[in-house]
């Protein structure tokens, strides 16, 4: 086959458009026609089942930049021809945003479904053309000068079909093969049977004949514009676990996601967005109750699993008893998840024994187990080591410490004696996705958005980490440096990327979580996406995040150090500054006897810890097991090990990182002014300046995969410490940012005005990581006064609470934004209503981010029944969302 690109670029001097394939690994120049049309064309014996490729500009200065957008595809087996020119336009990216789910179906009512060329194989003219927002009932067309499509006759139009990632697809033979052809894009009314609109553009479109007449000619054209905006939505915000209802059983399940989206229907919003809900359980303990760590990122979590479908499995008086539990636990405040998961792990197992056989043999299972063996196997036996070896901290497990697809197998196979332990957990996943599935259909059925959430990292002890060591740094831990929730930075313990190992089979291992994860929702948050620019890691003998640096980086060798007035000398610098006034200062009295305890002195007045001593993890296991000092002994001395102004970059020997907020210590404090004044030069340099250029090449490297490898809205967690880079790349790629009032990434602001927002953006009041608006208001008097003032523009006192009228104000100043979604936490919307918010403001935190043994379990303090009762709320929420100019439903 003869495949003839051409592409639409009004390049500048010096500038060459190339094309980068999976027909050829080199990046193939083009040539220029007439100063803006660029071809190539290539002869192939043997084509891929699935030709994909991409243009990018070459600059003067040898700079590729691609163009925006997935990578394009084209399947052979789709033209009859031998010949096919593929006529393309460039593109610019950052409108990918409303070609998602989310736009081309969900919102409505448009059901999504695969396109097939079949039909449209024999013709020698196709157009596609990539929209979204058509409205159930309506179908895009195209109307022009060949008789094929209406001679422009409004009711004679060629009607086009949408496939599941919002392309429109049409065909068609003109008599004529020689002759140029005038189109344009329109909207049809199915019931009307005519064109209802058309789309804004001055001029006609061309379809220029190929200059091969018999090839067959493929015009791919980009976004028109009708003149209908994407609608503007607004959400709710609730973690499953909170959710209560009448049948739950002591935690929210997969189930109650019905009885949210009838109330999210009813309230006029369209988005329902959740924390992780993939299976943490590693300690089988409370501590498991940190939904983002995960054993599994595929496997969902037990404890979403509603019991009410196993009662058939029941004895009368197994159901009995099963019932007097469900009230206990729902009558709690809080979620028990030691208690819960007992119960459900009690009566999965009697179920499992009743109707494991029937299962087994069902085609259901078959079929399900068939779609997910290369996961889920290896997780069930997972899942079965951890509970024998008691740890899932597979380093212990002995045979099993390292993964083997064969022993897996034997573990897999009904003739293991335990096989029943094994299977149980495939049994579990069934369930959960039966569950999950049919809330999710229910959800999109009415309309409502479901959007998921995708943790940055994974367990050190998971099943991920078991199966594909190499995927992970497993000598580094994840985390964030300080910021509004931790002075001291944060440790989340997960293990780092190592991108270079992900990059080598394309980042498969994100294509099949993200494909995995849009089974069930049409929109996700990337938790951190500050992660695919640069991770803040910490090494393995930290507790706390401050010894922590960025990578990938480039950090500074001694030549530059010294070249920029640093004068490095690494006992100064690089090893923790004890001096003996140093110690005065922090333990006043017992300087003495703590120094003699814990440290040595190696020079007159100058201190190291001793070996035993010398990181922050040998000193917290030193105090779990001594009552000799007082807890605030231990900060002291994580204190200390913090205070160096600069560290050393493990994989890159005698290179250095400026340590983060270094004008807080004692080492940076005691130096002479022209080092500081050299120093400051350098750090300022160092984390605003220095990687911009080099943090965007990172994450361009790998994001496109991510945000590409499904038709999901992408959404990404931008809060903290944030490169100029980001902004520019996300906008690039169509991810949308977060915006939260009282967090904005401008630091020249207290508070973000929510005016300004950015269009492709999600704002909302606050997420489980801060505490809600209610708390928040009473958290700092000064603040909330100069907000009262200064952003909601009243005069006087401020409220010494936050009281209906005022939630209700920041609410609507959040729906008034121009962000593309609105998304509140669940306790803000009910602030607006005194009889039915909480009576105390600090029993709605979800998180605390500087407690990294936070026990997560919050909960509605409400039933969903009880609140779909609630006509006037239901009813003022939906007017306030309607009154702002946001999508209130279908």
């Amino acid at each position: 086959m003869n495949i003839i690109f051409q592409v639409e670029y009004a390049t500048l001097w010096g500038e060459e458009l190339v094309l980068k394939s999976n027909l050829q690994p080199d990046i193939l120049p083009m040539a220029c026609v007439d100063g803006s049309r660029w071809t190539l064309q290539l002869a192939q014996q043997k084509l891929p089942k699935e030709l994909r490729y991409k243009y990018a500009l070459r600059r003067a200065t040898g700079e590729l930049v691609e163009e925006g957008g997935a990578w394009r595809t084209f399947s052979p087996q789709s033209a009859a021809f031998p010949t096919v020119a593929l006529s393309d336009c460039w593109r610019t990216g950052g409108n990918d945003a409303l070609i998602s789910s989310p736009y081309t179906s969900i919102l409505w009512g448009r059901s999504a479904k695969a396109h097939s060329d079949s039909a449209l194989i024999h013709h020698s003219r196709r157009l596609t053309i990539r929209a979204a927002s058509v409205p159930s009932g309506r179908l895009l067309c195209v109307t022009g000068s060949d008789d094929l499509l209406g001679g422009w006759n409004a009711s004679r139009p060629l009607l086009m079909q949408p496939d599941d990632r919002g392309t429109w697809h049409t065909g068609f033979s003109p008599a004529d093969r020689h002759k140029p052809i005038f189109y344009k894009y329109a909207v049809y009314d199915v019931k009307q049977q005519k064109i209802v609109g058309y789309e804004q553009r001055q001029s006609d479109r061309v379809l220029l004949p190929p200059e091969h007449a018999e090839a067959m000619l493929w015009r791919n054209d980009e976004i028109p514009d009708f003149g209908f905006a994407a609608p503007r939505g607004a959400g709710v915000a609730v973690p499953v676990f909170a959710l209560r209802s009448d049948s739950s059983y002591g935690v929210g399940q997969f189930s109650d996601l019905k009885l949210l989206a009838d109330w999210t229907k009813k309230a006029g919003l369209s988005m329902i967005q959740a924390l992780p809900i993939n299976d943490t359980s590693s300690t089988l303990t409370w501590r498991d109750s940190y939904p983002y760590s995960g054993i599994s990122v595929f496997a969902l979590h037990p404890i979403y699993l509603d019991l009410t479908p196993l009662a058939a499995c029941l004895t009368a008086r197994q159901a009995e008893h099963l019932k007097a539990e469900q009230a206990e636990l729902n009558a709690l405040p809080e979620v028990d998840y030691e208690r819960v998961m007992t119960l459900k792990w009690k009566y999965i197992r009697i179920a499992y024994r009743k109707e494991k056989s029937a299962i087994f043999a069902g085609k259901e299972y078959q079929e399900f187990f068939a779609q997910r063996k290369s996961w889920l196997q290896p997780y069930a036996a997972f899942c079965y080591l951890r509970s024998k070896y008691k740890t899932a901290c597979f380093a212990e497990w002995e045979d099993f410490a390292t993964f083997s697809a064969a022993k897996v197998a034997e573990l897999a196979s009904p003739e293991f004696p335990d096989y029943d332990e094994v299977a149980i957990h495939c049994y579990v996943q069934l369930l959960l996705h039966r569950q999950l599935r049919e809330a999710a259909d229910y959800c999109r059925k009415l309309g409502i958005v479901l959007k998921g959430d995708i943790p940055i990292g994974i367990s050190r002890n998971s099943c991920d980490a078991w199966v594909a060591p190499e995927l992970y740094n497993m000598d580094a831990q994840a985390g964030a440096p300080p910021d509004a929730f931790s002075a001291a930075g944060q440790n989340w313990g997960f293990p780092t990327y190592c991108w270079s190992s992900m990059a080598q089979d394309g980042y498969s291992w994100w294509q099949q979580r993200l494909q995995a994860m849009s089974e069930y929702f049409d929109a996700f948050r990337i938790d951190h996406i500050l992660g695919f620019f640069r991770i803040w890691e910490i090494p393995l003998h930290s507790v706390q995040g401050l010894l922590g640096y960025f990578s990938p980086a480039l950090p500074l060798s001694i030549p530059e150090l010294n070249r920029r007035g640093a004068w490095f000398d690494a006992e100064r610098l690089c090893t923790p500054y004890i001096r003996e006034h140093v110690l005065r200062e922090l333990f006043g009295d017992e300087a003495r006897d703590v120094s003699q305890f814990f440290m040595e002195e190696y020079r007159a007045h100058a201190f190291r810890f001793k070996p035993e001593f010398d990181s922050q993890r040998k000193i917290e296991d030193f105090f779990a097991q001594q009552k000799s000092y007082a807890a605030e002994v231990k900060d002291k001395l994580f204190d200390l090990l913090n205070d160096v102004t600069l560290i050393e970059d493990k994989r890159n020997p005698s290179c250095y990182h400026p340590r983060i907020a270094m004008h807080y210590t004692r080492s940076y404090r005691d130096l002479d002014e022209q080092q500081k004044q050299a120093l400051d030069a350098i750090y300022v340099d160092f984390f605003y300046h220095r990687h911009n250029e080099f943090w965007k090449e990172q994450a361009l490297q790998k994001l496109p995969t991510v945000r590409y490898a499904t038709g999901m809205l992408a959404c990404g967690e931008d809060l903290g410490m944030v490169p100029s880079c980001v902004p520019e790349v996300m906008q690039q790629l169509g991810l949308l940012s977060l915006v939260i009032q009282r967090m904005p990434n401008d630091s020249s602001v207290e508070f973000a005005p929510l005016d300004r927002a950015p269009y492709l953006s999600v704002c909302s009041p606050g997420s489980h990581d801060t505490s809600g608006l209610r708390e928040w208001w009473e958290e700092d008097r000064s603040a909330t006064q100069r907000f009262y003032n200064q952003t909601l523009h009243h005069d006087g006192e401020a409220p010494a609470t936050c009281e209906p009228w005022v939630a209700r104000e920041i609410i609507l100043l959040h729906l008034n934004a121009p962000s593309l979604w609105a998304v509140f936490p669940l306790q803000d919307l009910l602030a607006i209503d005194g009889s039915l918010r909480r009576s105390d403001p600090r029993a709605e935190r979800i998180n605390l981010p500087s407690n990294p043994h936070h026990y997560w379990r919050y909960r509605m303090h409400l039933t969903l029944e009880h609140l779909l009762r609630q006509q006037k709320f239901s009813s003022e929420v939906k007017k306030m969302v309607k009154e702002s100019g946001r999508w209130t439903g279908r």
